[in-house]
């Protein structure tokens, strides 16, 4: 609304000036060309700490590990940090993104090494510089005794503009510094070597490296120095004349709610993913939970503690709502629902492999996806996934992300590319995929993958899959995923296992499967029939609808054996699905529309002849009922 006030006040000045002397006419003039300007120019920033005033904490407030600086009798920021391997840091607030040019000059009483060097954050989204961060900085030494800009994308880093070696291999190291940064993002970085603490100016700046152009992170939120030294040079870091100017970037993006756990019997904690405002926000819990009686929000503005008044209960699911959480830029939280529960043990049977992709596509990654089939909430820290080797030992261990829970039936994929897999299959944004490093590849051929429980290396779920596995429609299981039709089969059944639907693209990472069917029967039997087909007819067409036929069954005793087949309508045998089986009280068989040969027979009507024997009381019985196969 101040736009508005200005406006009416010039109006009122022009009203004035017209009714005064010709002069005056000429500041007419003037005023109406400065008004564009003033109301224009409210994305620039431009902001400058020379440290004159002998106190960092005000104009501007510098945040961090306070203890460990100083402004010494120099007028400078000054590392004072113990006599111990340390990693200081101060970080203000800096929006500057756009058009932007980060000056400051930095002084090290010390060659540096791979564990002596300082780097200055010139764009950061988080006031702790010292972990995990989106940002790009510039470091001043390592082994190398050089100056380079590097992306820091959580804790990824990767140097984007390589400086010259051994241009700052001197003892002390003084040297001022530019970056620039266009509005299109192309980075360029400058030195200049001094004897003395200088102003700036435009002279006798050299170029590191070559510019480059990164737009993979967006905005800013903080400018920051930081002091990687061991315990000799814990007075070695001198920052000075630190002059910051550009545009700040428009904030649109919302906030992610990343984490929630429960770390006390009655207390959460929900993590962002920028710092939030909680000015209007409030949190409520069900299950008679209620709301927390105390709300803290962490010095980085991103981590909230909620304390409640009862406690939370085993093997309770708890739905968590956080309405009214928005960002600094007053974006709201879109995602304001998640659950939780108090984590338990993982038990062989809780967690199971329930989607391999061992034959991608070239540049697409391999992938297999788990299930919690439990009713639990599993805490997946201490489960590793690895590879049997020809000699049947373990592979080495390959771990899930740090901090990965599971709730009761959902769904993980796990890939070195999640992005890749999320475009390639058109996964929904519900799809839960996570990256890790470290991966072992799958044989094409067929392999053992297996979840093992760390502690005592017991063995969650083993699958022993093959290529041959894959419907017949599939003529190459290249770019094809086998899919779990039900997490309560039998793992190293290959009948537990069936092609991805065509219309998936032959995937489902992170989420349900295509082939997924319900163990309980989808119709009712017949009181009189032990066997039944369920469905009557289906399609084995690999699209993801009624693939397979369940021939469930349900006999009056234990202690039968069954002999199955399946005969087309002019009594030809195509295939025997079990001979002289024991089966239970009650269960079920998979017949996937194959014949002996692995050949999908036609379209048509089948029979079904199920030959039953007790050979403790001799009772035999015969069954037949027709199948019928359909296309669509």
């Amino acid at each position: 609304m101040h736009k508005y006030f200005i406006l009416l006040f010039f109006a009122k000045l022009i009203l004035l000036i017209v009714l005064a002397e010709q002069i005056m006419k000429k500041t007419l003039i003037l005023v109406i060309v400065l008004f564009p300007l003033l109301v224009f120019s409210q994305n620039s920033i431009e902001w400058s700490d020379d440290f004159s005033d002998g106190d960092f904490t005000n104009n501007p407030t510098w945040s961090g590990i306070t203890d460990n600086f100083i402004v010494n009798a120099e007028k400078q920021l000054q590392l004072n940090a113990p006599k111990e391997v340390s990693r200081s840091y101060l970080s203000t607030r800096s929006e500057v993104f756009d058009d932007a040019t980060w000056e400051f000059w930095v002084k090290i009483n010390n060659t540096t090494s791979a564990n002596n060097y300082s780097m200055v954050y010139i764009i950061s989204d988080r006031l702790d510089i010292s972990g995990d961060v989106n940002g790009y900085y510039v470091q001043i030494g390592n082994t190398a005794d050089e100056i380079s800009l590097y992306k820091q994308r959580g804790s990824k880093r990767v140097k984007i503009i390589d400086g010259v070696d051994k241009s700052i291999d001197t003892k002390p190291v003084i040297v001022s510094i530019r970056v620039t940064r266009t509005k299109d993002g192309e980075f360029s970085l400058f030195r200049k070597r001094e004897s003395t603490n200088s102003a700036f100016n435009d002279a006798d700046w050299i170029q590191e490296g070559v510019s480059v152009v990164d737009n993979d992170i967006q905005g800013s939120k903080y400018f920051g120095v930081l002091a990687q030294s061991t315990k000799s040079n814990n007075k070695n870091y001198i920052f000075d004349n630190i002059s910051v100017r550009g545009d700040r970037l428009l904030d649109v993006t919302p906030p992610v709610w990343l984490d929630l756990r429960l770390v006390e019997s009655n207390q959460m904690v929900l993590t962002f993913s920028e710092e939030v405002d909680l000015s209007d926000a409030d949190f409520i819990v069900d299950n008679g939970i209620g709301a927390p009686s105390s709300v803290q929000l962490s010095a980085g503005n991103t981590v909230v503690t909620l304390t409640f008044s009862q406690n939370f209960e085993n093997g309770v699911i708890y739905t968590v709502q956080a309405n009214n959480v928005k960002d600094l830029a007053g974006n709201p939280l879109e995602n304001t629902e998640q659950k939780i529960g108090i984590l338990e043990d993982v038990m062989p049977g809780d967690l199971v492999i329930n989607e391999i992709m061992f034959d991608p596509f070239p540049d697409v990654p391999e992938y297999f996806e788990v299930c919690n089939n439990s009713s639990k909430v599993l805490d997946l820290s201490r489960v590793f996934f690895t590879t049997r080797k020809k000699d049947h030992s373990f592979n080495t261990p390959c771990y899930f992300p740090q901090n990965t829970i599971l709730l009761p039936q959902q769904h993980l994929a796990i890939a070195k590319d999640p992005d890749t897999l999320r475009i390639v299959y058109e996964v929904p944004d519900t799809a839960n995929i996570a990256f890790v490093e470290k991966f072992h590849s799958l044989p094409n051929d067929g392999g053992s993958l297996l979840l093992v429980y760390e502690p005592d290396s017991t063995i969650l779920d083993e699958v022993t899959y093959s290529p041959k596995w894959h419907h017949t429609l599939i003529r190459s299981s290249k770019g094809v995923s086998l899919e779990r039709i039900n997490p309560e089969m039998d793992s190293q059944n290959p009948d537990t296992w069936h092609s991805a639907s065509t219309d998936v693209n032959y995937g489902t990472p992170g989420y349900r499967n295509s082939q997924f069917r319900e163990m309980a029967p989808t119709t009712s039997p017949d009181d009189e029939k032990w066997f039944y087909p369920d469905p009557e007819a289906f399609t084995p067409d690999n699209d993801g609808q009624e693939d397979v036929c369940f021939i469930r069954y349900k006999t009056e005793a234990v202690g039968y054996t069954a002999n199955i087949m399946i005969f087309n309508a002019v009594g030809v045998k195509v295939t025997q699905l079990t001979s002289n089986q024991i089966l239970g009280a009650e269960g079920f068989l998979i017949w996937d529309g194959k014949t002996d040969r692995g050949i999908n027979v036609n379209p048509g009507i089948y029979v079904l002849y199920v030959e039953l024997i007790n050979a403790d009381s001799g009772v035999k019985k015969i069954e037949k009922m027709p199948i019928v196969v359909s296309a669509r």
